[in-house]
């Protein structure tokens, strides 16, 4: 039987690593055939939460050779976010946990909107990395757009207020798995909700208590 004193000290432990965690707001198409941000810097444990804008924009992830084309493995696929009115983010988020820092590739797979320049990174090992993989994406023969649904994330609902400088600012609720053709139409019914905007400094407090319940269960197992 575990003592009370390795409970606390796991508990602590848990507690500190998963509220050191960020949510990452990134944009999708506000200005432009666009990530913002596009060389993206995160630690394991950080929340990369896309928000779509007009018109119709999803996030795969790819590979520095083959920027265009989805990663075969252990990857994320967004879906179409078809969104109508310029300058409002849509309705629902798509949500990914970082696993590991190294780097990842990403781009939208509409139309040619990769070869156009809309691909991002996290953790690229230099600008000039990132550059590089901008810059095959231009040279890219196809852009590629992942069978089936959604994977590798989470689509919530979202509504947000707060400030930059953090604190509670983000409402998100599982929605569903589906995903959305490239012309906009649903394969899967959604909710209606609120549209809203990123707020940067979002915390994830999902993620906090599910990191504080698990050390609880091992150290109870210890």
């Amino acid at each position: 039987m575990p003592s009370l004193s390795n409970i606390l000290l796991a508990a602590t432990l848990a507690f500190s690593s998963v509220c050191s965690a960020k949510t990452i707001p990134v944009k999708v198409g506000e200005s432009g055939l666009t990530f913002d941000p596009a060389n993206i810097k995160a630690d394991v444990g950080d929340i990369l939460e896309f928000w779509f804008y007009a018109k119709n924009h999803s996030v795969v992830t790819s590979t520095a050779a083959k920027p265009c084309e989805p990663k075969t493995e252990n990857g994320f696929y967004s879906g179409f976010f078809p969104v109508a009115k310029t300058g409002v983010a849509s309705e629902n988020v798509f949500r990914v946990t970082v696993n590991s820092t190294a780097p990842l590739w990403f781009y939208c797979s509409q139309g040619k909107h990769c070869q156009a320049g809309m691909v991002g990174a996290v953790n690229a090992k230099s600008t000039d990395d990132f550059d590089k993989f901008k810059t095959a994406a231009k040279a890219a023969g196809s852009n590629v757009t992942p069978a089936g649904g959604v994977f590798g994330g989470s689509v919530a609902k979202a509504s947000s207020s707060g400030s930059s400088s953090g604190g509670s600012s983000s409402t998100l609720v599982a929605v569903h798995s589906g995903t959305a053709t490239a012309s906009g139409a649903w394969s899967t019914a959604t909710s209606s909700a609120t549209p809203g905007s990123p707020a940067s400094g979002a915390g994830a407090v999902g993620v906090s208590l599910s990191g504080l319940v698990a050390a609880l269960g091992f150290a109870l197992v210890a």
